[in-house]
């Protein structure tokens, strides 16, 4: 997983493209003039100029696969959100989803919220077992509203594990 440079800005758009008209099956996007879903600049531009936004791309197998935009939540400095996830349907049903967020929770260790859709069933599900295999049952579920949307979040912590090892001296 790779943190996405600012030349590389212009692939990301066009492949939020994709991921835009994946979620105007739940909310009301309108297509551009030309016939394109385009992402609002606005909602990018922070994931290159706040340091506490970082851009990843999800490859599988050397092939981009996808992109995962992490965030601290506004509301909650002390919490990474993930903002957008994506991965394109080829790569569905693979893992590919799965092994790249257990990637970014090791990267950034720490209390995290996932938001998601409430009409958008199979990113909840998605979701529910990726966190369910990553932190078992240690983790909420809740219904909310978000901004203007009704999400659910769910929220969990999850911290890298060093193992320490007692000695003893003998006498």
């Amino acid at each position: 997983m790779n943190q996405i440079s600012g030349s590389e800005r212009p692939v990301l758009e066009n492949l939020f493209s994709f991921y835009m008209y994946e979620l105007s099956a739940f909310i009301p996007l309108k297509l551009n003039e030309h016939g394109h879903y385009v992402a609002n600049p606005k909602h990018l531009d922070p994931y290159w100029q706040v340091p506490d936004h970082t851009p990843y791309w999800i490859a599988c197998d050397g092939e981009l696969a996808g992109f995962a935009l992490v965030r601290k939540y506004p509301d909650h400095p002390a919490v990474y959100d993930m903002d957008q996830f994506f991965i394109l349907r080829k790569f569905h049903g693979k893992g590919v989803g799965m092994k790249a967020f257990q990637a970014l929770i090791s990267r950034h260790p720490g209390q995290w919220q996932i938001r998601v859709l409430q009409e958008n069933h199979a990113a909840l599900s998605f979701w529910r077992k990726t966190v369910t295999r990553l932190v078992g049952q240690a983790f909420s579920l809740r219904l909310e509203t978000d901004v203007d949307l009704e999400m659910h979040f769910f929220r969990f912590e999850h911290f890298i594990e060093v193992c320490s090892h007692s000695m003893s001296q003998n006498s």
